[in-house]
């Protein structure tokens, strides 16, 4: 059976589901809080939040038996909700998303051999992971996708021992030649040659990436690693 989409990596054909055409991806809910100026027309922008996308995923399942269309389900539906479940779709987009609801399986056939179900999630579009090189005392970084941040993976090998290294912003002391520093605000820790390092850090704010141009410093060249996120 061919692959429709996939779901952590795994192809729709492994589980025995094929997509219907009808599925669907919406937009970027976005909720804005403004003031009103008193005695002008206009307003003062205080903040925009960005929600997740619904993704409404109709499927049909078709087994040899009632008892594998049953388990064939249940290993669709064990898939689906891993949170978050990584899922690739016909469109050409990644999603990162989050399982609401697996749907009631409804018999399309007499023998219970057929069946079809809705499986419905939220989450957000990107594109596979990107790695870029800022070379030793920085440089520019062109950051593709639209949305007002994307987090980002940074990591650099100390060329010389320093009391102070500082890599896009954050300082690290007493650093040694050889010292592997990575900033990894995609699974939010700090590390020094794999271990935690973040209390020998001043890191207060992530480093993020923004669409167009960013411009990142340090003393040694700098591996970027970040998903481009698409509103």
């Amino acid at each position: 059976m061919q692959n429709d989409f996939y779901i952590g990596g795994v192809g729709s054909g492994e589980f025995g589901v094929r997509l219907l055409s009808d599925y669907t991806v919406g937009g970027t809910p976005l909720t804005r809080s403004r003031q009103k100026l008193p005695g002008v027309q206009g307003w003062l922008p205080l903040a925009t939040e960005y929600g997740l996308r619904s993704i409404k995923l109709p499927v049909h399942l078709a087994a040899k038996s009632p008892r594998a269309a049953a388990e064939q389900k249940s290993r669709l539906d064990a898939a689906f909700a891993a949170e978050p479940v990584e899922l690739y779709l016909p469109n050409g987009f990644y999603y990162t998303a989050s399982l609401e609801s697996a749907g009631e399986a409804q018999e399309l056939s007499d023998d219970g051999c057929l069946l079809e179900c809705t499986y419905t999630l939220l989450g957000y579009a990107h594109d596979p992971l990107e790695t870029v090189t800022i070379p030793a005392g920085g440089g520019t970084l062109y950051a593709r996708g639209t949305a007002p941040e994307m987090a980002c993976r940074l990591t650099c090998t100390v060329g010389a021992a320093a009391a102070i290294y500082t890599m896009a912003g954050v300082t690290w002391w007493n650093v040694a030649a050889g010292d592997v520093l990575v900033l990894d605000d995609l699974e939010r820790r700090v590390l020094r040659g794999g271990g935690n390092d973040f209390a020998n850090t001043n890191l207060i704010t992530w480093p993020k990436l923004t669409p167009g141009e960013n411009t990142l410093t340090a003393p040694d060249a700098v591996t970027v690693e970040y998903y481009p996120i698409w509103l």
